[in-house]
């Protein structure tokens, strides 16, 4: 039986899948992390050249400068290959705190989940909880 913490992975896979199709050509793998943030690198060879990202997954409601090192060592640590300076991108819930991120780490907001307050929720599931009361008052 998995996690709470793998099944929150797998919605990041699903719109890492949906930024970076492989019809387009693109490549997702799992990078080497250390501590609880996971990792992907992204990339993808067109028209002769070659594109990519590391995309470091964090949860916490403030990215910490530790979260940043593991991004920047994640990079150090796994090189795509013929690709001098890959972007940095940093997959973070919406109304996640940004503080520590520099100007050349890209932050994408995840879809499925957000920070309301010091709470973590799942988007899809307070629509979904929305829909059904509103539903009901009309019924």
């Amino acid at each position: 039986m998995g996690s709470t913490d793998d099944i929150m992975h797998e919605f990041v896979k699903k719109e890492l899948k949906r930024l970076y199709p492989s019809v387009d050509g693109w490549q997702i793998r799992q990078a080497r992390t250390t501590g609880k943030e996971q990792g992907f690198v992204v990339s993808r060879r067109i028209l002769g050249k070659t594109e990519g990202a590391h995309i470091l997954v964090s949860f916490d409601r403030i990215v910490s400068p530790t979260t940043m090192e593991t991004l920047a060592a994640m990079s150090r640590s796994d090189p795509i290959s013929g690709l001098a300076a890959p972007k940095k991108i940093l997959v973070v819930p919406k109304n996640t705190q940004l503080p520590s991120v520099p100007g050349d780490v890209t932050v994408l907001p995840m879809q499925s989940f957000a920070w309301e307050e010091k709470e973590l929720v799942w988007l899809k599931r307070r629509a979904q909880m929305s829909e059904k009361a509103a539903s009901a008052k009309s019924s």
